[in-house]
């Protein structure tokens, strides 16, 4: 196995200090051989995403740490008239689907003997590392925006890992935590575990669906794991004949901060990004931008961006329906609404929503947006 740069196309050991390539590119996993995964290599009485663990680059009895992550619901639900299956990862150990990613990352590095990280996050993503390096042993330091909500700046203090709170938007932790770093640099949206961990979404809505595909599946996009881990997953069940296409990917970004949409589209990249209620897409520069374009059009699916006040809408909308979610994952539910309005998700398709994160986290500031 080694580490690829698509950027350039060099390749490294995986031992290497760097976290990204000398040219700036990301780093993801080249494995000697294609992943070959059927039906048949599910093992059916581990009840987890490591039910799928011939398709990962570890196995469940090298873990040093895990929480049984995976195997969420997958429950339908009505919205604006139209049937749709909610992916629900808010019920995830850490309350997010980073736990995903997370856990194949904290334990590719407490496998290499690492005992010390830094990682920057908007909030979910630091508390899973936080959580997940605690149970491995490894000292853990997370920057976040000063923003953050306090339910996840909490989990990452009550980890034990060392709080850095960063004026500014996103950018600036993930700037502070690469110039500060103590340890290894451990960034989820860096690393190339990360991807491989969250691409076992797709395979749990494969066998959900009777081993079948969906026709849309709707995401919320900042760094782009969750295009690119479904993009990634489906394309391995393609390659080893289980499906015959790949469902369209449809990424959703706010208004406020829109980077991934702005390069699907061609607009110019130079904007001034503001706060948003959706503060867990909040980044104005993806390490992985081009490669997440080029995943959704593989897909023939695209990327939409939705205001402030169609988030606060959806956010008051779908917790009408009892599901208490961060307002993250609520600008995805925006971006289903405009899907279904301009006719691109039909009646009778297959539509899948991620749900990304959970409402306790954030439970102040959905108060307050409840209130307007």
């Amino acid at each position: 196995m080694k580490y690829l740069c698509k950027t350039c196309g060099k390749q490294y050991e995986t031992d290497t200090t760097l976290w990204r390539c000398e040219c700036g590119g990301a780093f993801w996993l080249k494995r000697e051989e294609k992943v070959s995964f059927t039906k048949a290599d599910i093992k059916t009485n581990e009840y987890s995403m490591w039910r799928y663990e011939k398709a990962y680059p570890m196995k469940k009895s090298e873990l040093a740490a895990t929480f049984g992550e995976g195997l969420t619901p997958l429950t339908e639900e009505n919205w604006e008239g139209m049937k749709v299956l909610l992916k629900n990862d808010a019920l995830m150990p850490t309350g997010s689907f980073k736990d995903r990613g997370v856990v194949m990352m904290i334990n590719a590095l407490a496998a290499k003997g690492v005992t010390k990280i830094t990682e920057d996050s908007s909030g979910n993503a630091g508390a899973s590392v936080a959580s997940y390096a605690a149970k491995a042993g490894i000292e853990c330091n997370v920057y976040v925006p000063a923003s953050t909500s306090e339910g996840k700046v909490t989990q990452v203090i009550a980890s034990g890992a060392k709080l850095h709170k960063i004026p500014g938007l996103r950018d600036k932790a993930a700037e502070a935590a690469q110039s500060e770093a103590e340890g290894v640099y451990a960034s989820h949206n860096w690393n190339p575990y990360f991807v491989e961990g969250v691409k076992s979404m797709a395979y749990e809505i494969w066998e959900q669906l009777d081993f079948t595909v969906p026709d849309n599946i709707i995401c919320p996009t900042g760094n782009g794991s969750i295009p690119l881990g479904l993009e990634q997953g489906f394309q391995e069940l393609m390659d080893s004949g289980e499906i015959d296409h790949l469902p369209k990917i449809f990424g959703v970004q706010p208004v406020n901060c829109n980077p991934i949409y702005r390069k699907f589209y061609g607009e110019n990249d130079e904007f001034e990004a503001s706060a948003t209620i959706a503060e867990g897409i909040a980044l104005k520069f993806s390490s992985h931008r081009d490669e997440v374009v080029e995943a959704i059009r593989k897909t023939n699916g695209g990327m939409l961006s939705v205001s402030e006040d169609e988030i606060l809408q959806a956010l008051k909308n779908i917790t009408k329906k009892g599901f208490y979610i961060e307002p993250t994952s609520c600008a995805t539910f925006a971006g289903v609404t405009k899907l279904i309005q301009d006719n691109v998700v039909e009646q009778g398709q297959k539509t899948v929503v991620i749900i990304s994160g959970n409402g306790l986290k954030a439970s102040e500031k959905i108060f307050h947006y409840l209130q307007q």
